[in-house]
Formats: structure tokens, C-alpha cells, sequence
């Protein structure tokens, strides 16, 4: 379009950049119609299954029947680490374990719990290779990570290379993706590697866990990454959260390479991990998260 610039001045050049906008505007609409009728016709071609049983369903997701299988957290849990609690303590409260030794992170939170239906979908993600359930988990635990306050990243629990050549993707990190996009956030998967390879932390009690990955998590010395991190409040993604050792051996490395805290969400918890819960405390007693990088 040609620009008389001796009439018109600015109007001609905010109604060129008008024309732009609208040229802008009208592409993005002609993009999100295309994709729709591609989205129709290919339904028609592949009717979307189940993820999970793969019966056939309306839309992407779940069927009627694996949906009412889902075991969701509900009644109250421990403030800091999110085990569903055995009373209700008529206010905020946390569990023995908690009490006990105060994890790094200020509050982990998960919307599933680990067993039933929701067993099945976190494992089929964990080792059945079906990353098309990571968006619908996605989903699910945006809310619950939404509840743990403003973060700045998304950073998934570190997989050691030697575990992911068996798993072939690290499905924390899978999730992180997703749920990242869910919330507008980035996406950290650099930020946190395991420096050592650790055995399973299955069939091993509350100590033992924590024994087995102390020290084992590191962030990368590079400066830009170091960085990101400077002064920032970390979303810590994980796929189920048992005891909470992992989640802690992380949140130490993060905070004394320099995040301010550290907020944990994971798709599923384990109900009463451990050696169960033992007695429920008022939270006032612990420590804040600003003084949780005193601790470590």
C-alpha cells in the first residue's frame, strides 16, 4: 500500500498499521478454522479413543466409565506436604513426618490419589509410553498447582540417563511440558539434572529414601541457567509423590543454587506413604519458606 506522507501524516501511518493488524487478525482466524475442520475431518477418519482403555469417547480424554474410576484428593490433607490426613483437624495442620523433619519445599500438592483408576493412568504415562495422556494430566493438576501461589518456572524432577534409555522420556518432564502450557509458564527442563545414578524408591520406608537420593540432584553451573533461577519460586513437577524425598532432594538443590522456594504438584500421592502418619501439628510451628535455604 502506498504512503502519502505529505497528507495524511500520522493517520495514514496508524491506518496502515491498522490495515497490518487486521490483516494479522484475519490469518490467525483463517488458521483456527482450518485447524477446526481438519480436527472434524480427522475424528471422522479415527474416532478419538479412550486414553486409557481405548474404547471410543466423543472427545480426546477419557471414557464415562475410566473417569468415575479416578480416586481425586479431597477432605483435608498436611499443609506442607499434601497427605490426605486421617481427621479432620477443624483447621490447617501437618503430618508427623512433616513435624518431624520439615521438607525444603513450602507445599507440594497432587489432584489424584494413587490408587484405583488413577494408578492405572499414572502408570500407563510412567511405563506404558503414552505420552497422549500427559496433556489431559495436564489439565487435572493446573488447578491444584494454581492453589500453590505465584511461581515463576516449571522445572521437572531430573530422570538419571541411564533410567531414561529404559523409559525412553522422562515423564515428569512430560508433564512439566504440559502443564507449563496449561499455566503460561516456562519451561525449565535444564535447570535440574541427577548428578548420580540412584536405585529404585520402591519397597524402601521414609529413611531409606531420603538416604538414597541426598546429594544426588545438581543444577548446572552455567550462568545463564543460574540465572534464571536467581531469586525465583520454582513449580516442581513430579508424576507421584510418596514421602516426599525426591521432591526435598531437589528443592535443596535448587534453593542453594539460588531460587527463593520451592512449590512441588505431582499428578498422584500416594494415600499414607512410609511409616504413615502419626500425629498432626499446627503449621505455625514450622519453619517459613523464606527460611527454608537457612535449613540446608
Amino acid at each position: 500500500m502506498a504512503i502519502n506522507i505529505l497528507e495524511g501524516g500520522d493517520a495514514v501511518v496508524e491506518e496502515a498499521v491498522g490495515d497490518g493488524t487486521r490483516a494479522t487478525a484475519l490469518a490467525r482466524r483463517m488458521v483456527g478454522l482450518l485447524a477446526g475442520v481438519g480436527r472434524v475431518l480427522l475424528d471422522a477418519a479415527l474416532p478419538p479413543l479412550c486414553g486409557l482403555c481405548r474404547a471410543p469417547v466423543d472427545r480426546p480424554g477419557l471414557c464415562g466409565a475410566c473417569w468415575s474410576g479416578l480416586v481425586f484428593v479431597t477432605g483435608p490433607v498436611c499443609e506442607r506436604c499434601g497427605v490426605p490426613l486421617p481427621s479432620d483437624p477443624g483447621g490447617p495442620a501437618v503430618c508427623g513426618g512433616c513435624a518431624a523433619k520439615p521438607p525444603a519445599f513450602a507445599m507440594a500438592r497432587a489432584p489424584l490419589i494413587y490408587e484405583g483408576t488413577s494408578k492405572r493412568l499414572v502408570l500407563a504415562l510412567k511405563h506404558g509410553d503414552a505420552g497422549h495422556l500427559a496433556p489431559m494430566l495436564g489439565r487435572l493438576m493446573a488447578p491444584s498447582a494454581r492453589g500453590l501461589g505465584a511461581v515463576d518456572l516449571v522445572v521437572p524432577v531430573p530422570l538419571h540417563w541411564r533410567r531414561r534409555l529404559k523409559r525412553r522420556d522422562n515423564q515428569a518432564a512430560v508433564l512439566a511440558r504440559a502443564l507449563a502450557g496449561e499455566l503460561g509458564l516456562a519451561h525449565e527442563p535444564r535447570l535440574l539434572r541427577r548428578a548420580r545414578f540412584t536405585t529404585s524408591q520402591g519397597n524402601k520406608g521414609r529413611e531409606a529414601r531420603a538416604r538414597n537420593v541426598a546429594g544426588a540432584m545438581r543444577v548446572p553451573t552455567g550462568r545463564a541457567l543460574r540465572a534464571r533461577l536467581a531469586g525465583a519460586r520454582v513449580l516442581l513437577v513430579d508424576d507421584v509423590l510418596t514421602t516426599g524425598a525426591t521432591a526435598d532432594a531437589c528443592s535443596r538443590a535448587l534453593i542453594r543454587a539460588g531460587a527463593a522456594g520451592v512449590v512441588v504438584i505431582a499428578a498422584a500421592r500416594v494415600p499414607a506413604p512410609g511409616d504413615g502418619i502419626r500425629h498432626m501439628v499446627d503449621p505455625a510451628t514450622l519453619s517459613a519458606e523464606g527460611e527454608a535455604s537457612e535449613r540446608l
